[in-house]
């Protein structure tokens, strides 16, 4: 069956019997028709781009908030991550330290036969009567021990807040009198 429109058909009843007031009154709403009929597909089109933009808009949040997420974790690893390294920097600092203060055998030595040799060289001991000077050196020395890069051993003094009387390290001189 065909399809009959109505315009055309309130139309074609018109002219038989309207005025032509009338007709050019049927053009202008029959315009006005086709107009609004023409907005009326413009919404549509708007619509459906604005309903496109909505979804990838919120395609875009879900990313948006996937990238916060995954930002939060970074910032949160590498809080961690800098509040490990600060640790191991204090005992890096701590060690640097002990090590600054930490003496091998030999250089303990050495500074014990260098005071030896300045003392027994000083004219400051000296009477008119004799020379003194040191006979024997008893060291009792108290010191954590510990091995360096260079696998040699170290010696270092124990913290002032861990000195009791018993960790004190002590040094006994003999002085011999030498006349003169």
């Amino acid at each position: 069956m065909e399809k009959v429109n109505l315009s055309e058909l309130v139309r074609q009843g018109m002219k038989k019997t309207s005025t032509k007031a009338q007709m050019e009154a049927m053009d202008l709403l029959e315009a006005k028709e086709f107009a609004f009929d023409q907005k009326e597909i413009e919404l549509q089109q708007i619509k459906g781009q604005l309903e496109s933009k909505i979804t990838q808009l919120a395609k875009n949040e879900l990313l948006l908030d996937n990238a916060k997420l995954e930002a939060t974790k970074q910032k949160e690893f590498f809080q961690k991550e800098i509040e490990k390294f600060a640790d191991l920097q204090n005992a890096y600092e701590v060690l640097e330290k002990k090590v600054k203060t930490a003496y091998t055998s030999k250089d303990l030595s050495a500074y014990l036969n260098q005071v030896i040799k300045e003392f027994n060289e000083s004219s400051a001991s000296d009477s008119e009567v004799a020379t003194y000077v040191i006979n024997n050196m008893d060291v009792d020395l108290k010191v954590r021990i510990f091995g360096d890069e260079k696998d040699s051993l170290r010696f270092c003094a124990p913290n002032v807040t861990e000195s009791t009387e018993d960790s004190l390290s002590s040094i006994k001189i003999s002085i011999q009198a030498i006349p003169k």
